[in-house]
């Protein structure tokens, strides 16, 4: 990679950085090198990732480079550098003390709101010149754990307390093996672990992945993870994260306020307290009728317990008053709940008994009381799980996660408890304990009111001020925070909010050409019937007709993908019941077809798959993805270039106005604002809200400076002047610019040049964007792959390929022949990979790049690609047989069973010679009569089910990630390597073939090319 001076710091970057992409690493390096905090907004699409990466690990180079390291830090010292015989210690003897002493040791920490955009920008590190550092993410045993009884748990928090059990008492053969593994080279060599790494060598080693983690942070130099484990000063604790000295990357920022707010708040319900007690009274009575005393208590193996019948029984009691206490709290049934002061709960849980004396010790009771319910269950088909002992166990670690009148103070300025009826719900319709509305807001509607005495209650903690948990983030003697996103306009009430100083802001503009996109505010349907999704207007038939009327007239000018984002589920939901009742959903359907964001996990990557299925289809005019704002395709996804042409928003996805939450907040603004603090208004707050889950889906269409689209916004609130403001400023400068007519026949003109005009005129971006980064990652001129490929018998062990793993020059196929007469020289110029054509040689596949020799000869279990060699003139062409090079460009297969996945050797054979080669013919002809005798079925729908059904569940996840990542970054080399592993051997190789019809156009001279050299 090019090296730029930034600053005054070295960042290798992957091609010449753009100026949005050079001002953003300049405040980020400004932070860093001042030890102060930024707010850094980039749109999405001007690699904001990348270079937030490549700026922030050049520093940490470049300081660490520094002899006088200790003192740039500016840190206090450990213990041991303040004693008096430590006092001359050279800087470089003091900077190993200080790491000695796992103290000041600078790390970055990179969070987001979720792993799969962790996953994200872990991927953008490993393709960097900075993937040597090393690099861990944190997760949850949900995600890590692979003992085959605990994995199968129901809940996260059952799965914690059987593991603890476990570990405690030795059980766990994966947990004793992390000890000596953690220095093994199979983790070692390979610096960069994300989840899928950690699951294959842990699994491969045979040690647990969830703990193996936590002994890669220290060494690590930068950590990813989720907001809520960095927030969160219990799961800071658990971790065992030091975050002193550390620099703090908050990526995808929008989303940090919330968190702060949710991370600092608990809810516990009247039914969680009796199944605590009903857990505890099992508890007892079964040591009752075993023999079991007031101590010494022991488990059915014989170990002792760390709780005793006593505290059984004074917890049991506190559980009592706790539930009690609840129930006698006045409710205003008018209102369907009361609120006080956020110190009230300390009030009502001293009542009980519970206060911060003996909070910790009541904690521990109920941990362990926890963790023994889970082994029990786990062991003897015990019926109770022990889910309301750990709701409790919850809600008391959050309340009191301090203490001292400092804390006592600020909860009482910055929460608010409130008490109210517990909302009935069918327990099959929604998982008990959980409270979350369809649109992403917590419910606290009651559904009816009924008596008091038949109706639960649910105690809500709330904290309103997310400064609240940033505060305890920011005091805790960090470096630095970075607040990054796409979305964080306006920066101020922000700002203000997280009552941090913030001394460094960014505003970028967009990176593309003005005339690269098309924004217009639809205030009317082709019917002239008022858009409008207001509370009092979204049931109105003339609307919803009219909406649909809208899709359905733009459908014929937009080529693509067309994205539709309602404001809620419920709201998308009434809208497609009443366009299939009235026939214009067949209608839209037949203009393109309409995928639906699923809610459920399972059936969301098949969705994706099969939306861009029918976007590469040449027979298919579109596709319709129907979403939700907040949602997961408005937070996550990428729909570059044809994947999504336009964008549609149907309204405004304000928060439930009369949810109490909401209320709360809104006057909790308008009682704390004041001219110092600068704080927004509740209303002003209210809007914002909506319009940042606005900016965010709209973010969706645009994704690098060569794309385009249409962003439209159909409803007429979109043309008051606050619902402008609070849009992104590149949006803002379009709508400013706005002159032409506002007629709906007008508009679908104006969308109709717009898409003929960029058509004709428009880069085709991608396939250069790739180029760039594949020439810019090698640095060599063979094709590489970093590690061997794996068994087709230990599915396992194969990951995920990427761009680093496999690198590649394209300049190699698209250099002209050199010319020999007019006819040849004129079909060779109608090429356009001519040196397809040019004589080869072997290269292993394996461990090429770690020996860095490819002159050598393919080991048992190895597969042999071929290399094609460069500057090839004709003369040297015809130098050999067409027979020759027939043979020259077949591949060798070699045994599957022999290959194994990491291994590494030392030694070299020679290259095989031509006799060699050529005995592999009788091989390659049985390849070529197996694809010849199997034709795979034409209907999309069809393949992917005989897919599924050809290869394991393992290889069809990766296969449906491969090509969910190739249609998302267009990364054609990444996308063949995964490929060639799903379908790697001779029986699957018709599927391989037939995976033409998902490559893009670009690409399929490529796709022919690679099929031709393995003789398909």
């Amino acid at each position: 990679m090019p090296k730029y001076d930034i600053n005054g710091i070295p960042v290798d970057f992957p091609f010449e950085p753009y100026d949005v992409q050079t001002n953003y690493m300049a405040k980020v390096i400004e932070c860093l090198e001042n030890a102060t905090n930024g707010v850094l907004e980039s749109p999405t699409g001007t690699g904001k990732t990348l270079s937030l990466l490549c700026a922030s690990l050049a520093w940490l180079l470049h300081v660490r480079s520094k002899p006088n390291a200790l003192q740039e830090f500016d840190v206090k010292p450990p213990v041991e550098l303040s004693n008096t015989k430590n006092l001359n210690l050279t800087p470089e003897q003091a900077l190993v003390l200080m790491e000695n002493s796992k103290v000041g040791k600078a790390k970055i920490i990179y969070s987001s709101r979720t792993h799969s955009q962790l996953s994200q920008a872990m991927q953008e590190l490993k393709n960097t010149n900075y993937n040597f550092f090393r690099a861990v993410i944190l997760g949850s045993r949900d995600q890590l754990c692979i003992h085959p009884e605990v994995s199968k748990m129901e809940s996260n928090a059952i799965k914690t307390n059987l593991c603890r059990e476990k570990v405690k008492g030795r059980s766990c053969s994966f947990y004793s093996r992390v000890e000596k593994m953690k220095d093994h080279s199979e983790v070692t060599r390979v610096p960069i672990h994300d989840i899928e790494d950690l699951i294959t060598v842990g699994t491969k080693m045979k040690a647990c992945p969830f703990y193996l983690s936590k002994e890669l942070v220290e060494q690590a130099d930068i950590l990813f993870m989720p907001y809520n484990y960095l927030l969160d000063a219990k799961a800071r604790k658990a971790n065992n994260l030091n975050i002193q000295n550390t620099v703090i990357i908050l990526d995808e920022a929008h989303n940090v306020e919330k968190m702060c707010e949710e991370t600092g708040s608990a809810q516990i319900k009247s039914s969680d307290i009796a199944l605590a007690i009903e857990d505890t009274s099992s508890i007892i009575g079964s040591f009752l009728e075993s023999g079991g005393a007031g101590s010494g208590m022991e488990a059915d193996d014989g170990e002792k317990l760390e709780f005793t019948m006593d505290d059984l029984v004074l917890l049991k009691e506190m559980l009592l008053s706790i539930e009690k206490e609840v129930d006698s709290v006045p409710i205003l049934f008018s209102k369907k709940g009361s609120t006080f002061h956020g110190t009230y709960i300390f009030e009502l849980l001293e009542k009980a008994n519970v206060k911060f004396a003996n909070a910790n010790v009541i904690l521990q009771v109920l941990n362990s009381l926890t963790a023994y319910i889970a082994s029990k269950s786990e062991k003897n088909n015990f019926l109770r799980r022990g889910v309301g002992l750990q709701a409790v166990s919850d809600f008391l670690e959050i309340v009191f996660s301090g203490s001292g009148p400092e804390y006592q103070q600020a909860v009482d300025k910055c929460f608010k408890v409130h008490i109210e009826l517990d909302e009935q719900k069918n327990p099959r319709q929604q998982k008990k304990g959980s409270g979350k509305r369809a649109d992403g807001w917590i419910s606290t509607k009651p559904s009816k009111m009924e008596t008091p005495d038949k109706v639960g209650r649910v105690v809500n903690f709330w904290c309103f001020n997310p400064g609240f948990g940033m505060r305890q983030l920011y005091s805790s003697s960090i470096r630095s925070i970075i607040l990054t996103s796409g979305t964080l306009a306006p920066l101020k009430p922000l700002i203000n909010e997280l009552s941090i100083p913030v001394k460094v802001c960014l505003e970028n503009p967009h990176i593309i050409a003005r005339n690269q996109v098309y924004v217009k505010i639809v205030s009317q349907g082709p019917d002239r019937v008022t858009l409008n999704s207001s509370y009092t207007n979204r049931n109105n038939p003339e609307y919803i007709s009219s909406l649909g009327r809208t899709v359905l007239s733009v459908c014929p000018v937009i080529p693509g993908g067309l994205l539709i984002f309602f404001p809620s589920y419920p709201m998308l939901n009434h809208c497609v019941e009443e366009w299939q009742a009235s026939g214009m959903w067949a209608q839209i359907n037949r203009a393109k077809t309409v995928f639906i964001e699923p809610r459920s996990k399972d059936s969301f990557t098949t969705t994706m798959t099969e939306y861009y299925a029918r976007l590469q289809d040449p027979a298919s005019k579109g596709a319709i993805f129907i979403a939700v704002c907040r949602g997961k395709v408005s937070e996550g996804l990428d729909f570059a270039d044809a994947n999504g042409r336009a964008v549609m928003i149907t309204g405004l996805p304000f928060p439930p106005l009369l949810d109490a939450r909401v209320v709360l907040k809104k006057q909790y603004l308008e009682t704390n604002r004041s001219r110092e603090n600068e704080m927004i208004s509740g209303d002003e707050w209210y809007s914002l809200e909506a319009a940042r889950a606005v900016n965010q889906a709209i973010g969706r269409v645009i994704r690098h400076k060569d794309d385009f689209g249409a962003i439209l916004l159909c409803d007429a609130r979109f043309q008051q002047s606050r619902q402008k403001a609070q849009l992104s400023a590149w949006i803002q400068g379009h709508l400013r610019e706005d002159r032409n007519a506002v007629q709906f026949g007008s508009i679908v003109g104006e969308l109709s040049r717009f898409f003929r005009n960029l058509e004709k005129t428009a880069v085709p971006g991608q396939l250069r964007e790739n180029c760039i980064k594949m020439e810019s990652f090698s640095t060599v001129n063979d094709v590489k792959v970093s590690r061997a490929l794996p068994s087709s018998s230990s599915t396992l062990d194969k990951p995920l390929a990427t761009t680093q793993d496999v690198a590649f020059q394209l300049k190699d196929y698209l250099q002209q022949p050199a010319e020999n007469g007019g006819a040849a020289s004129t079909a060779s110029n109608r090429k356009i990979l001519p040196q397809l054509d040019c004589i080869t040689h072997s290269v292993n596949i394996g461990d090429a790049l770690a020996r860095g020799n490819v002159g050598s000869a393919p080991e048992p279990g190895l597969i042999t690609i071929y290399k094609r060699e460069r500057n090839c003139s004709k003369s040297d062409e015809n130098a050999f047989t067409e027979e020759q090079r027939i043979k020259k460009r077949k591949m060798l297969m070699l045994p599957a069973e022999t290959i194994k996945y990491g291994q590494m050797r030392s030694d070299f054979k020679q290259e095989p010679d031509a006799e060699t080669q050529d005995d592999t013919s009788g091989t390659q002809e049985f390849i070529g009569n197996e694809v010849m005798t199997r034709m795979a079925p034409e209907n999309r729908v069809d393949f992917l089910k005989e897919v599924k059904g050809s290869i394991n569940a393992l290889m069809y996840k990766l296969f449906l990630q491969s090509l969910s990542q190739y249609h998302r970054h267009s990364d054609f080399v990444v996308f063949m390597a995964n490929m060639s592993s799903c379908f790697d051997t001779p029986h699957l190789f018709y599927l391989l073939k037939a995976m033409r019809r998902f490559v893009k156009l670009e690409h399929k001279q490529l796709f022919d090319a690679h099929m031709k050299r393995m003789g398909l």
